[in-house]
């Protein structure tokens, strides 16, 4: 039996490798495809190009009738249709058509239906077969089948690595690593001067200890030898003495006189044996571990200097900037995290920062470590728009850097609370604010006849027990830190009263009450607490009928009445200065001394953008228990306080007048003032230059009649008008 072998040749082939040779238009490098643009055509010396380099060839040359193969660079006619009338490469597409097969080949099919090809949802990323799966196909679920995806996924990936490399991303990363390397060395040469320089100085302590020691030792050596030489010069002395005199006896013949010499060489030899104990020793000797200085040495040796190293993140780090506003104090805080977005709890890092005004200009600024893993860079911009802030860590930009500070000119209030009602939330003709040592806040609300008290982030806390005590005709509240007290003034009953309040039993308890002499005040409408300058004891300066008095907060007795007509006209407002002093306002701002002297004025002027009307309240119709010719009395008492001519009118000059004053701890005046279509609050330094303005641009101010000025920098402000209170920043 004649066997037959057969000899199967079997030969591999790259799919990739045969794409790129047979598949790949040699002119433009780009797979041949069934589309319009790559489709493959033969051209009459057998070379195959697509259809996208021939038309470029066409348009490239000014022959239109032939063109050159871009392969073997022969003249081809071109037929009367054109690009479109070359045959298609029947040999590529059919490779193409095989490529394809064998691309589908590969793809797993449904394990229950081997001839389903399984979809691809790429809403919902999931694998499919229709006819195991129940799967929604609506026009909100993108499915295709699993061979695009899986086309579509790599062309991704082969688009993102390519974008990687094109971008020189990594490259990039690896210049940016290396050069880290490059400043770790450069860092650890500084770090080793910096030690060599630290113990250097150490050494150069020891080597002065050890001069010291030394220069002891000489000085003690040297006054040893003093005294031991003294003894020697005395012994000689002594010596010489004796010879002398032993010369001299030799030729006396006297035996008394020789009997009585005799007797004076005894005693002396008896004194001169003391000559020859030394007066002083030589011992001498250095004791080095006589005590735990060398053992303190060497502990505190091992304690100094430290190797200091972070684990900061600078990418990851992230900057909060506060709202920015033109001549106010702008914080930036800064929150450091390490590789993993762990937040780190010690500082010490190196930062750098740069701000830019909008036109290039660097700002001066403060950086604060909190040795917490937080920094705070404060800065004033001096102007309104753009500002650019790079801050960097191990010269490395932090997340966002460089940041944009969107500078506004507008100072708007960081919080608004109440509206007209009787409501927690509601305030009902509010005149008066203070603020306590705790940061609470007070609202006189008279149109409702109770005292509200806040928080300083404006959340409503309670009302203060004093149904007893403040009735609708209370127009005066002030606050004395020292004592902790309130103290309430009555239009109508010229009654003061003062009285202290329990936060835990939210209880009030009266301290004094005194009316005011009916002879001499007619309608007191507004309070402040005066320290008098000869003594401790508390004043009251009130504020009655255009005057301004002073009385004794003990007795009522008055003990001033300040002569404010020659100057100011209408008193609008007033209130204490550090010094005593008095800041009297009505168009103008005058300044009077505590025994009543006029110092000077402050007279600025100010262009104002008047927006908004001005005007008073007409009597509140949620108070009923007054009657009608009561509430209007009441109503126009309260609208005394901004107009004390008692008309309530809002008709003003250009220039308006001031409606509400007080002073910070630093001694800045702070004036609000309303114009015939707006309000603002003006700042001034002590010498009366005016700082800036607060314009509350977004939520208008209208008739603002008290303020109160926090340690921080803040000032409540009380709109009558809006039955209102605002905080602002305005340092």
């Amino acid at each position: 039996m004649t066997s037959i072998s057969t000899l199967v040749e079997t030969i591999n082939i790259n799919a990739k490798d045969f794409t790129e040779h047979f598949l790949t238009c040699s002119t433009c490098i780009n797979q041949y495809s069934s589309d319009i643009e790559h489709q493959p055509k033969l051209l009459p010396c057998s070379h195959t190009v697509c259809r996208q380099c021939l038309e470029r060839i066409i348009h490239s040359q000014p022959r239109t009738d032939a063109i050159k193969c871009p392969i073997c660079r022969e003249h081809i006619l071109l037929p009367r249709g054109g690009v479109t009338s070359f045959p298609p490469s029947f040999i590529v597409n059919q490779l193409l058509d095989l490529m394809l097969r064998l691309r589908r080949d590969v793809i797993p099919k449904c394990l229950c239906h081997t001839n389903e090809e399984l979809l691809f949802c790429e809403t919902c990323d999931k694998i499919f077969c229709m006819l195991c799966d129940e799967h929604q196909i609506s026009a909100e679920h993108t499915v295709v089948p699993f061979s695009l995806a899986i086309k579509r996924m790599n062309e991704i990936l082969f688009f993102k690595a390519s974008k990687s490399i094109s971008i020189g991303c990594l490259d990039q990363a690896y210049k940016i690593v290396n050069s880290e390397i490059i400043r770790l060395d450069s860092s650890m040469e500084k770090a080793a001067e910096a030690i060599n320089r630290s113990f250097n100085e150490i050494k150069t302590y020891v080597e002065n200890r050890r001069h010291n020691l030394l220069q002891s030792l000489k000085t003690t050596k040297d006054s040893k030898l003093r005294i031991l030489n003294d003894q020697l010069n005395v012994i000689l002395n002594e010596k010489m003495k004796i010879e002398h005199e032993c010369a001299i006896f030799q030729q006396q013949s006297d035996i008394h006189v020789l009997t009585q010499r005799i007797q004076e060489l005894n005693d002396r030899i008896e004194r001169m044996s003391l000559l020859g104990e030394p007066r002083e020793n030589s011992f001498m000797k250095f004791e080095f571990r006589h005590n735990q200085a060398l053992q303190d040495l060497a502990r505190s040796l091992n304690s100094v200097g430290r190797i200091r190293v972070s684990s900061t993140y600078p990418p990851l780090c992230k900057a909060k900037i506060d709202p920015a506003v033109s001549n106010l104090q702008c914080c930036i805080q800064i929150e450091t995290v390490d590789y993993n977005g762990n937040i780190r709890v010690d500082g010490g890092d190196p930062l750098t920062v740069n701000i830019w005004d909008p036109y290039g200009k660097l700002c001066e600024y403060d950086l604060s470590d909190k040795q917490s893993g937080s920094y705070y860079i404060t800065f004033r911009p001096m102007m309104s728009g753009k500002h650019k802030v790079d801050i960097r860590i191990f010269d490395r930009p932090i997340s966002g850097s460089p940041l944009t500070v969107d500078v506004t000119k507008h100072n708007n209030p960081l919080w608004y609370f109440g509206k007209r009602g009787r409501n927690n939330t509601e305030l009902s003709m509010p005149v008066g604010v203070v603020v306590d040592s705790t940061d609470f806040i007070y609202v006189l609300d008279p149109g409702n006849s109770r005292i509200k008290k806040l928080t300083s982030d404006g959340q409503f806390v309670t009302h203060l027990d004093v149904d007893n005590l403040i009735e609708s005709t209370c127009t005066g509240l002030a606050y004395h830190s020292s004592s902790d007290t309130f103290t309430v003034i009555d239009y109508r009953t010229k009654c003061i009263t003062e009285f202290s309040f329990d936060n835990s039993s939210s209880q009030i308890q009266i301290i004094n009450r005194l009316t005011c002499s009916s002879k001499i005040f007619c309608e007191p409408v507004q309070i402040q607490l005066v320290n008098s300058i000869t003594d401790s004891r508390l004043e009251y300066l009130i504020l009655d009928s255009n005057q301004l008095h002073l009385i004794d907060s003990q007795t009522g007795e008055l003990l001033k009445t300040y002569d404010t007509k020659s100057k100011i006209k209408t008193i609008k407002s007033y209130t204490v200065g550090l010094k005593n002093e008095l800041y009297i306002a009505d168009k103008k701002i005058h300044i009077y001394s505590y025994d009543g002297q006029y110092i000077k004025q402050i007279n600025h002027q100010q262009q104002i953008d008047t927006t908004t009307d001005i005007q008073i309240h007409n009597e509140p119709d949620l108070i009923t228990s007054l009657g009608v010719n009561q509430q209007k009395r009441r109503s126009k008492v309260i609208a005394s306080i901004i107009s004390p001519d008692g008309k309530g009118s809002t008709t003003t000059t250009n220039r308006g007048f001031y409606t509400a004053l007080c002073v910070d701890s630093n001694g800045l005046l702070l004036a609000a003032k309303c114009e015939k279509q707006s309000a603002i609050i003006e700042i001034y330094d002590q010498n009366g230059i005016l700082l800036r303005v607060i314009d509350s641009y977004s939520n208008r101010l209208k008739r603002p009649c008290s303020l109160a000025v926090t340690q921080d920098g803040c000032v409540y402000c009380v709109d009558l008008t809006t039955d209102s209170i605002r905080k602002y920043r305005y340092a």
